[in-house]
């Protein structure tokens, strides 16, 4: 009987402006703990979240359906 696995994984990364490290390691810990809650919420999982005072780096799994499309973003 055939079948079909859809697997979506996404790495996002933002970074503040002008690459100025403004985020303690206090605050940085809550934008992480934040983040993988969401993650969580939408039923995703959190593979790998972390960063530094410049920049963040999520790697999540989310089912399809989860992640709207939209074509304005594509350049």
């Amino acid at each position: 009987m055939p079948s079909t696995h859809l697997s979506l994984h996404y790495h996002l990364v933002f970074s503040t402006k002008n690459r100025e490290p403004w985020l303690a390691p206090t605050a940085r810990q809550r934008v992480h703990e934040y983040i993988g809650g969401t993650i969580r919420n939408m039923n995703g999982i959190a593979h790998a979240v972390g960063g530094t005072g410049d920049q963040e780096e999520y790697v999540a799994m989310l089912q399809r359906g989860m992640v709207e499309y939209d074509d304005r973003y594509l350049w």
